[in-house]
């Protein structure tokens, strides 16, 4: 079982697997440094709060919570991780190979070896040919190939996960976006692609380029922005735990007020208020509070995470000019969270120590 409550980024899981569940593919976009490793990891069942503790971890709980036991049995999820791929040779050989021997790693994630070691020994099988001959169109024939044993002739649904794809969405050669939609409608709803990026895939290429594939994504977009009030106090109740610090309600309540739920911020001002206890006057000066180093150095990191569009954007909200915001960086901004609606209609910063701080 894992130690991270069962609410843990809901508002996010929610919307995630319902996806799943439709067969949908979609992409997720998230603000910097807002634990985007810890969330996948949580998804995969890989709790590192739980191996920390020692304890025996359940990979499946969190898809059995969302899609229920029955569903969940049947659902692969494939994490790929881009940085493993090698381009000094063909790139879609590196590619299809990668995406092929990732199915063959969540072999051994599967919690009924028994029932999937004919699959496993096969997949070793192709894996090896494709490593073996070097070639680009073997290494997608076998690729569409183990897609199609495991989803018609097993009755999975693969859903795979690239981390950090932006890069690879700007670089990959269209013909390889129209090849992923295609094995994608020979297994229409057993095959799901997730994307984690930083940007709009119509920002980081023209649609036109890869038509197809950005039609089966662009309708699907989540937001991965800091956390909720619920998880921020969850939070904090852990670093009081490892800290062995106890906050009084209201200091908690100042904590979370004051962070915005961007979990940096949280351990900042976490550590500011139990190193250096401060007074009634320090805690209600933000001007100040925003100059801690502490503060301060957490900023730099979500700032240097943005990109300049979103920088200059940020800067127009800061000095009341949000109108001049375009659309499309604003839409990106609210996905993130980095920027939310007000009370009196107009777009506020996600922390009210941040307009003190942005250069």
């Amino acid at each position: 079982m894992s130690t991270t409550p069962s609410h843990y980024r809901e508002e996010v899981l929610k919307p995630f697997f319902n996806n799943v569940k439709s067969g949908e593919s979609f992409y997720i976009v998230g603000a910097p440094s807002v634990g985007k490793t810890r969330l996948m990891d949580f998804v995969m069942g890989d709790d590192p709060d739980a191996l920390w503790a020692g304890e025996e971890v359940d990979r499946d709980w969190v898809k059995n919570k969302y899609l229920g036991e029955d569903v969940a049995s049947r659902v692969w999820l494939v994490r790929v991780d881009m940085n493993r791929m090698r381009h000094e040779n063909d790139w879609s050989f590196q590619f299809y190979e990668l995406l092929l021997h990732t199915l063959l790693l969540t072999c051994n994630r599967y919690s009924d070896m028994e029932k999937i070691e004919a699959l496993k020994e096969h997949l070793a099988s192709l894996d090896s040919k494709v490593i073996q001959s070097k070639d680009a169109l073997m290494a997608h024939r076998l690729f569409e190939m183990a897609v199609n044993m495991i989803c018609q002739s097993y009755k999975f649904q693969i859903c795979f996960v690239f981390d950090e794809f932006d890069d690879t969405y700007q670089t990959m050669p269209r013909e390889v976006f129209a090849q992923l939609r295609a094995i994608r409608d020979a297994n229409k709803y057993r095959l799901t692609y997730i994307l984690f990026l930083r940007n709009l895939p119509e920002k980081l290429r023209s649609p036109k380029d890869n038509e197809s594939y950005y039609e089966l994504i662009s309708r699907n977009m989540l937001g991965l922005g800091p956390y909720s009030a619920m998880d921020s106090f969850h939070i904090i109740g852990q670093l009081e735990k490892r800290k062995d610090h106890e906050l009084g309600k209201e200091d908690r309540e100042w904590v979370w007020a004051n962070s915005g739920g961007h979990p940096g911020l949280i351990q900042a001002l976490f550590s500011l208020v139990k190193d250096k206890p401060l007074t009634a006057a320090q805690m209600q000066n933000t001007e100040w509070l925003a100059r801690q180093e502490m503060i301060s150095e957490e900023f730099r990191k979500i700032w240097e995470g943005l990109l300049e569009d979103e920088k200059d954007a940020l800067k127009k909200i800061a000095h009341g000019d949000q109108k001049s915001v375009s659309p499309s960086t604003g839409k990106l901004l609210l996905a993130k969270g980095m920027i939310k609606p007000s009370s009196n209609q107009s777009i506020v910063l996600f922390n009210p120590l941040f307009e003190y701080w942005i250069p």
